[in-house]
């Protein structure tokens, strides 16, 4: 996966979870990451490994990105942080049609990530 595809998927990938609908289907069991514990995640065609920090109250939530094709062939991975706010969660999106939601629990004592299936905007909205 080369710069300029790993920053537009990014770029659309990443939303609050007010402004992104999901099912009630989900696919993979909750887990929950303590600070500093990394989880490794299998995300469509790329493998993610994410940790996070506490940082003034809020998750700070540090994704190592990389494309299963990559791996094998001694690429590099995409690394992207973003601040979650406590009770708030982040979503990233997948190639497959899923999301990643890592949700920011307590005073930034604990995240949640689960995959969930993503829902389009109804026209409605």
């Amino acid at each position: 996966m080369n710069t300029r595809n790993i920053a537009m998927a990014l770029g659309g990938a990443l939303a609050l979870a007010a402004a992104t609908p999901v099912s009630a289907t989900e696919t993979w069991s909750e887990t929950t990451m303590r600070p500093l514990m990394a989880a490794s995640l299998d995300a469509g065609g790329a493998h993610v490994v994410s940790y996070f920090q506490p940082v003034n109250g809020a998750c700070r939530l540090t994704l190592m990105i990389a494309d299963r094709d990559l791996e094998t062939k001694g690429g590099s991975p995409t690394r992207v942080e973003f601040t979650v706010e406590p009770g708030r969660a982040a979503f990233v999106d997948d190639a497959d049609g899923k999301s990643s939601r890592f949700t920011c629990l307590y005073s930034a004592e604990a995240m949640n990530v689960i995959r969930v299936d993503r829902l389009a905007l109804s026209s409605g909205r």
